[in-house]
C-alpha cells in the first residue's frame, strides 16, 4: 500500500497556461478552426472558468464541435505535434524536478484535470506519468463527440472520479497530497490530506492562507 499518493492538477500547475486554450490556438494556427468568433467565444469561456462560473457541458459542446468528423487517429497525430511544439516549452522546471524526485522515491503520481482526457493523457505521457484522469468524451463512428462519458473531472466531479479510481485500484494511500492553482479545485483540496498550491489564483490563495496550506510559486 502506498503511504503517499501525489495528485496534480495540470493547467497552470504543471504547465504554464491552460492546455484547452492552447489546443484551440494550435487548431487555429493549423487552419482547422477558421472562424475568428470561435476564438473570442473560447476566450470568454476561459474567463468564466477562471472566475469559477463556467458551465462545463456548454463549453465542451462548443469547443469540441471542430473535431466531430475528424477520425481519432488524425486527432492523435495533431496531439503529438501539439505537445511537442506547444506544451513541452511550458513545462515548469520545478514541476519536472519534483516529478523526478517522486519517481526516485517510488511515490505514485497522477494527474487529474478538467481538460478532456485525450489531451490530458497525451501530456501526462510526455511527463512520464502513467495515470491521468480527464473528462472522457463519448466516441461515435471513430470520432470524438461533445457528450461527456461518465463523471466529468470538474469541481466536485474530481472527487467523485478520484474515489472511483481508488476503489477500482483497491488503493488506500495513507496520504493524498494534492497540488493545484485553481479555486475550481476546492472540493479536491477539502478531500485531500495535504494541499500544496502552485501559483494559486486569488480565491485559492485566500483559502490557503486560511487553512495554512503550503504555497509555491513556479515559473518558466
Amino acid at each position: 500500500m502506498p503511504q503517499l499518493l501525489a495528485v496534480f492538477d495540470l493547467d497552470d500547475t504543471l504547465i504554464s497556461g491552460d492546455s484547452s486554450a492552447i489546443w484551440t490556438e494550435f487548431l487555429w494556427e493549423k487552419g482547422i478552426i477558421t472562424d475568428p468568433s470561435f476564438i473570442e467565444a473560447d476566450e470568454k469561456m476561459m474567463a468564466d472558468y477562471n472566475a469559477g462560473i463556467l458551465n462545463m457541458n456548454d463549453y465542451l459542446a462548443f469547443s469540441l464541435q471542430t473535431l466531430h468528423q475528424v477520425p481519432l487517429e488524425q486527432v492523435d497525430v495533431w496531439l503529438t505535434e501539439f505537445v511537442k511544439e506547444k506544451i513541452r516549452p511550458r513545462f515548469y522546471p520545478q514541476a519536472k524536478a519534483l516529478l523526478e524526485k517522486y519517481q526516485q522515491q517510488q511515490v505514485p503520481v497522477m494527474i487529474i484535470s478538467a481538460t478532456v482526457s485525450f489531451i490530458v493523457k497525451k501530456i501526462a505521457a510526455e511527463f512520464g506519468i502513467h495515470t491521468a484522469l480527464g473528462i472522457d468524451m463519448v466516441i461515435e463512428n471513430g470520432c470524438y463527440t461533445s457528450k461527456i462519458d461518465g463523471i466529468a473531472t470538474f469541481r466536485e466531479g474530481k472527487v467523485k472520479r478520484m474515489k472511483q479510481w481508488l476503489k477500482q485500484q483497491n488503493s488506500h494511500p495513507e496520504t493524498i497530497r494534492f497540488y493545484s492553482d485553481s479555486i475550481n479545485d476546492l472540493p479536491m483540496c477539502q478531500f485531500a490530506d495535504e494541499v500544496i498550491t502552485v501559483n494559486a489564483d486569488t480565491h485559492l490563495q485566500a483559502q490557503a492562507e486560511q487553512h495554512g496550506w503550503k504555497q509555491l510559486t513556479w515559473s518558466l
